[in-house]
């Protein structure tokens, strides 16, 4: 096998979609994973390989509203043009069926060539595998339900003032407190306790509106952020949770009341959110007990 033969070889066998590419950016050669993922999504070999130039592809995505084609091109002519040695660049690159992400290699072809290589290397399981571990540490780990951290990101991203934004919009917070928990644990188990726990976030679900955060904050202490309400919606809004928490849990094959404190605070745009937090806080403590239906 000669050098050229064996040159074509080894990039045929690099698992990721690679490009050789002149100082203009000109692609002078692709190798199989290039084309078959040309291929694969519904794409021509001849629209993205030799003979094509890779900026112009970048210039052409960027036009259409694609920022990491800005990005991408940007590395590449730091390379090309010597000004970096190396550039590296994540991205998203979405199928209609998946999500799917990418890093961009690009590095500088050795000794007296004048060009770069440019490798798109799939790392979507390590993203899948970044979001979970996120997911997780935004949950409750118990109910699945946001914690406070959480919570308190969407109430302050809630209560952000933004321009063109009506003043008089306004957001609800729900306070709850199972105060009796330690009494139920005590009286029949921590795994009752966790049930009676799981029992309330299931109820909470029901109850609220697809745009509301619902949060356990620790304890028997839950929240519900409802951005956008008004008065009226909100006072509606506790009385339904009040009503859904107000009904009796099945531990060990008894009704067994648990009451609930449900209070509401209506914040106003611009309003600190651990401010508004506290404030329907004070409002739980001062509410009635949700009474069994």
């Amino acid at each position: 096998m000669g050098s050229d033969g064996l040159a074509r070889a080894l990039l045929d066998a690099l698992p990721d979609s690679t490009a050789v590419l002149d100082h203009s950016g000109d692609i002078l050669a692709v190798n199989r994973a290039w084309q078959m993922f040309a291929v694969d999504n519904g794409g021509r070999t001849g629209a993205t390989g030799v003979g094509m130039n890779y900026l112009e592809l970048c210039q052409r995505s960027a036009a259409e509203g694609c920022a990491d084609a800005a990005a991408a091109a940007a590395a590449l002519r730091a390379v090309l043009d010597g000004a970096a040695v190396y550039r590296e660049l994540e991205y998203a690159c979405p199928s209609p069926a998946v999500d799917r992400w990418f890093l961009l290699r690009i590095t500088p072809l050795p000794g007296d060539k004048t060009g770069a290589v440019a490798a798109h290397v799939n790392i979507t399981r390590r993203r899948l595998a970044e979001q979970e571990l996120a997911g997780r540490a935004a949950a409750d780990p118990l109910t699945g339900l946001a914690n406070r951290g959480l919570l308190r990101t969407r109430l302050s991203a809630a209560l952000a003032r933004h321009h063109g934004l009506a003043a008089s919009l306004l957001v609800g917070l729900v306070y709850l407190d199972v105060a009796e928990l330690p009494v139920i644990n005590d009286s029949y188990g921590h795994g009752a306790g966790d049930e009676v726990l799981l029992t309330i976030g299931h109820r909470l679900r029901t109850q609220v509106r697809t745009n509301d955060t619902v949060a356990r904050l620790g304890g028997g202490k839950f929240a519900v952020v409802a951005p956008r309400i008004s008065g009226d919606a909100l006072d509606a809004l506790r009385c339904r949770i009040a009503a859904a928490l107000g009904q009796p849990h099945l531990i060990h094959g008894h009704l067994i009341p648990v009451p609930v404190r449900v209070g509401a605070h209506l914040a106003a745009l611009g309003d600190p959110a651990e401010g508004a937090l506290r404030r329907a806080g004070v409002a739980c403590g001062r509410a009635l007990i949700a009474e069994p239906g």
